[in-house]
C-alpha cells in the first residue's frame, strides 16, 4: 500500500492531501452509518499523515455536530506537511486540542501510527496506547491499529485493541495475519480513490478469497460419468486409524471426485465399508503386499494423497519412496508422510532432493507447524512469526506449501501468496487435516492445477467449517461435522 499510495501520488499526479481528505470521508461515512446520534468523539494522534487522517476526520465529525476533542501526543517532533495543513484548519475551527488525554468518551479514535512503524513502541505513545486499552467507550484504528505490523500481523511492544479498523485502497497482511487480527477487531476495506492503473502496476504480493471466487470450482457437465470427474487413490489408515482413511476418502468425494479409492490396511476393511460404502478398497495384510499392490493402484488413478494416519513408521516411509519414483500424478502429502519425509530428509538429504526434483507431476505439502518445523528444522515460534516467508521459501516450482495454522498461508514459491480467511477455532480437532487433504485431492480430480487445487481447498475446507459452526458452534464441531457441511460449501 505504501508503493500504491507512493505510485498514485509521483506517477498519477494525485495530491497526498486528496488522498487524505478521501480517507476522512470514508471514515466519516463508516462512522456515521454504525453511530448516527453525535456524541463525544475524542482523536488520538502522532504528528505524521495517520494522524493527518485523524485530524481530518475531527475536523469533519465536529461539522457534524459531534463534541470533538483532539489529543496530540507530541512524541514525533517533525510534523508531515499534511499533518501541519489539517492542524492549522482545525485551529480555526476552534476544535479543542488537549494537553491531556480526556478521562471519558463515546468514541476513541486511534491516529497514531500507521502502516509505516517498524519499531517496537515505546515511551509516551506506550503509555498512551496502554491507558486507551483501558478506557470505556468504542475503539475504532485509522488504517491499522498502532503497534501492528501492517506487513507480518506481529505486535511491536504494545498495540491498540480496536474494535473496528478502517482500512484503505487493500486490507493489509498484518490486519489478516494472528495476532494482528485480534487487535483489529472488524476490518472494514473502504475505497478512496487509488487509480487500478496503481494497484496493477504494484502486483500485490498476497491475495484471499470470497465467496465470489468459488466460480473457480471444477465444471461439472450434463453429459459425463464418473470417470470424467477423476480418480483419487488415498493412502491412509494404519491398524486402529481407519477414521483418518474414512475423513479423506469421504471429503474427496465431497469435494466432486468421481471414484475414490482407499489403500489401506485389511483390519479396517469391515469400518470403512461400513462408513463408506461408495469406496472402492485395495487392502494388504503385510508390508509386502501393500508394497506389490501399489503399482497398479497407482496406475488406476488421476490423483494420490498419502499420509493420513498411517504412522510415523520405516512402512510409511517405503510407500512414500515408492510413490515418489513410480507415481506420475499430481499428490498430495499429509501428516505422517510428511513426517517421514522430514526424518529421510534428515539422513540423506541428497536422495530426497532428488527425488523432489524428478517428481514433475506437481506435489502439494500440508503440513502444521510442528511438521513444518520438522522439515525446515526452524521452530515453531520463528514460523508463526514469519508463515509467509517459511511457506514461500519452502516452496518451489512444481511444489506447493500449504502451512496450516489459524491463518493458512497457500505458496508455490512466487507470488501471489494466498493467505486463508475462511474457517474457525472449532476446526481444532483431530482429523480436519484428513479432510483438508480429501478436499484438495477431489479438487485436483476435477482438473483444477495443484496451486488452485490448494488454495481453493483450503478456502473451501474453511467454509465447511463456518457453516458447521453456525448450528454446532465451536466447541461441539469435530471432523466428521466439516464432511457433512462442505456440501454448504460448494453448492
Amino acid at each position: 500500500m505504501q508503493k500504491i499510495d507512493q505510485y498514485s501520488i509521483d506517477t498519477v499526479g494525485i495530491p497526498g492531501i486528496v488522498l487524505m481528505e478521501r480517507a476522512a470521508l470514508a471514515m466519516e461515512e463508516e462512522i456515521l452509518s454504525r453511530f448516527p446520534d453525535p456524541g463525544k468523539v475524542t482523536v488520538v494522534v502522532e504528528r505524521g499523515n495517520n494522524g493527518g487522517d485523524g485530524l481530518a476526520l475531527a475536523r469533519l465529525l465536529h461539522e457534524d455536530g459531534w463534541r470533538v476533542s483532539v489529543y496530540e501526543i507530541g512524541g514525533v517532533k517533525k510534523a508531515s506537511e499534511s499533518y501541519q495543513t489539517q492542524k492549522r484548519i482545525l485551529t480555526h475551527m476552534d476544535v479543542c486540542f488537549c494537553e491531556t488525554l480526556p478521562v471519558e468518551s463515546d468514541i476513541w479514535v486511534d491516529g497514531i501510527f500507521g502502516v509505516g512503524l517498524k519499531r517496537e513502541v515505546s515511551g509516551l505513545q506506550k503509555k498512551v496506547i496502554e491507558d486507551l486499552n483501558q478506557k470505556e467507550g468504542i475503539k475504532v484504528s485509522v488504517d491499522v491499529p498502532s503497534g501492528v505490523d501492517a506487513s507480518t500481523g506481529q505486535v511491536l511492544g504494545c498495540a491498540f485493541q480496536a474494535d473496528i479498523t478502517i482500512t484503505f485502497g487493500l486490507s493489509k497482511v498484518g490486519l489478516t495475519l494472528f495476532p494482528g487480527a485480534s487487535y483489529a477487531g472488524k476490518v472494514v476495506v473502504k475505497d478512496i480513490g487509488f487509480p487500478q492503473e496503481a494497484v496493477r502496476a504494484v502486483n500485490p504480493e498476497c491475495i484471499t478469497y470470497g465467496e465470489e471466487d468459488l466460480v473457480r470450482l471444477p465444471r461439472r457437465i450434463p453429459q459425463s460419468n464418473k470417470g470424467t470427474y477423476g480418480k483419487a487413490l488415498l493412502i491412509a489408515g494404519a491398524k486402529n486409524m481407519a477414521g483418518a482413511a474414512y475423513l479423506s476418502a469421504a471429503a474427496a468425494y465431497r469435494s466432486g471426485a468421481g471414484l475414490v479409492r482407499i489403500f489401506t490396511c485389511e483390519e479396517n476393511r469391515q469400518i470403512l465399508q461400513t462408513r463408506i460404502p461408495e469406496a472402492i478398497l485395495t487392502t494388504y495384510a503385510s508390508q509386502e503386499e501393500a508394497l506389490s499392490l501399489l503399482p497398479e493402484a497407482l496406475s488406476w488413478a488421476s490423483v494420490v494423497g498419502i499420509g493420513p494416519g498411517l504412522g510415523r513408521c520405516t512402512f510409511t516411509r517405503r510407500m512414500c519412496e515408492s510413490v515418489l519414483r513410480e507415481g506420475h500424478i499430481p499428490l498430495v502429502i499429509d501428516a505422517d508422510g510428511l513426517n517421514v519425509l522430514a526424518d529421510w530428509k534428515q539422513e540423506r538429504p541428497e536422495e530426497i532432493r532428488e527425488l523432489y526434483g524428478r517428481y514433475d507431476a506437481g506435489m502439494i505439502l500440508t503440513p502444521h507447524l510442528m511438521e513444518m518445523s520438522r522439515l525446515t528444522g526452524l521452530s515453531v515460534e520463528w514460523i508463526q512469526k514469519n508463515l509467509l516467508e517459511t511457506a514461500k521459501t519452502a516452496a518451489d516450482a512444481g511444489h506447493v506449501y500449504v502451512l496450516k495454522d489459524a491463518r493458512t498461508i497457500v505458496s508455490d514459491g512466487g507470488v501471489p501468496t494466498y493467505i486463508n480467511r475462511s474457517g474457525n477455532h472449532g476446526m481444532a480437532k483431530g482429523g480436519s487435516g484428513d479432510v483438508l487433504t480429501g478436499v484438495i485431492c477431489g479438487l485436483l480430480c476435477g482438473g483444477l492445477t495443484i496451486g488452485e487445487a490448494a488454495r481453493l481447498g483450503v478456502y473451501c475446507h474453511g467454509l465447511a467449517g463456518d457453516a458447521a459452526v453456525k448450528t454446532l458452534g465451536t466447541y461441539s464441531m469435530t471432523a466428521d461435522d466439516l464432511v457433512h457441511n462442505l456440501h454448504r460449501a460448494v453448492r
